[in-house]
């Protein structure tokens, strides 16, 4: 990235950055280092959604859920005390919808209600455990609502004096106070799940070996559909139905919060409903390796260059349906994105002895 297209984005930065609450002004504050426990233990439960009481505080308790949680397991736990307090996360509301497995369930998928722009996309599956279903957050005096079907990641911040109004629901752009964030650069292409071309099988090259030249970013999940192994072989039926290996990387970004990452899984397609991850792979191994910088109005471009696990970069998950790994996570209480330089991902899947594998470098 040139020095001019850095100070272009900068400027974009900041110019979203103006009509932020005051609040939110400034850099992250040496607080941000307070026990992650008694940030957790701060967070409250309002009108069904999350409040945090700081940006500090909401920083640390996405510490706590990328370091303890890293692999995505066990975020249920972390919910169920605020679940008892009448928060349902928007990981938890997948997770209810596809609970029924049944050959002929009628009631749309998760992954149909997305395409159909009825419930919101999240990628993410950290920040999606602390968004409540219907996509609000609070930090301070600020409500923010992520509505489906925004394909720029629109958000609005919305001052808490409205929260009445926003349980009511509508359109809350109008309210007195309210701001939309458009949450990814228009000047760059911004994909929606476009078809890779990558290089089947290992390069034989370290995963952060990146390629030379300019990777044009892009905005939410970024991959293929697969159904075959890689020597052509048709997955095997599952219960009768079609099944197929969907793979991608993501980045995303949501005002104050924005990640990139990584994901492998495999789906089913149901009789009625659509596809439905339900069907396991005996093994699955990813690496992967991306290098870029940290956005944040007002100051220098934080560079970064994150790896799966240093020293030992593949992993591997065994009889699993789902594997994914958050590369590189930012959480201020300012605008802030995640601008990328390069993104490599090498996986491999064994679903019943059909191989799959792939080596993306960009």
């Amino acid at each position: 990235m040139t020095v001019a297209a850095a100070a272009v984005m900068l400027l974009y930065s900041c110019k979203r950055a103006e009509s932020m609450d005051s609040d939110f002004q400034g850099p992250p504050s040496a607080s941000a280092a307070l026990s992650t426990k008694i940030a957790a233990d701060e967070v409250s439960v309002l009108n069904g959604w999350l409040r945090f009481p700081s940006k500090d505080a909401f920083a640390s308790v996405m510490k706590v859920l990328h370091g303890q949680y890293a692999n995505g397991e066990k975020l249920a736990g972390w919910e169920s005390q605020y679940s008892k307090r009448g928060f349902t996360s928007l990981r938890k509301l997948y997770e209810q919808i596809d609970a029924d497995t049944t050959e002929y369930r009628r009631m749309p998928t998760v992954d149909s209600l997305i395409k159909t722009g009825k419930i919101l996309d999240c990628p993410d599956s950290w920040f999606a455990t602390v968004l409540s279903k219907d996509g609000l957050i609070q930090i301070a005096d600020t409500v923010y609502s992520f509505k489906p079907g925004k394909e720029k990641g629109d958000g609005i911040a919305i001052p808490a004096r409205h929260a009445g109004v926003i349980v009511r629901g509508g359109d809350f752009s109008s309210l007195q106070g309210a701001v939309l964030h458009e949450t990814s650069f228009r000047w760059g292409p911004m994909f929606r799940w476009p078809d890779e071309e990558p290089i089947p099988g290992p390069t034989g090259l370290p995963i952060c070996q990146y390629p030379s030249g300019f990777m044009p970013n892009w905005w939410g999940q970024k991959g293929k559909d697969v159904y075959a192994s890689n020597n052509g072989i048709v997955f095997p039926e599952h219960n009768g139905r079609q099944v197929k290996l969907n793979y991608h990387r993501w980045r995303v970004g949501y005002i104050f919060y924005a990640s990139a990452g990584v994901r492998v899984k495999m789906w089913k397609h149901t009789r009625f409903a659509g596809w439905q991850s339900v069907t396991y792979a005996d093994e699955m191994l990813i690496e992967a390796c991306c290098k870029g910088k940290v956005i944040i109005p007002g100051f220098p471009l934080i560079p970064f260059n994150e790896q799966t696990s240093p020293g030992w970069p593949m992993f591997a998950r065994y009889a699993e349906n789902n594997f994914e790994k958050t590369m590189k996570w930012t959480a201020t209480g300012l605008f802030n994105e995640i601008w990328l330089d390069h993104f490599n991902f090498h996986f491999k899947v064994n679903y019943r002895g059909r191989i799959v594998e792939r080596d993306i470098r960009e």
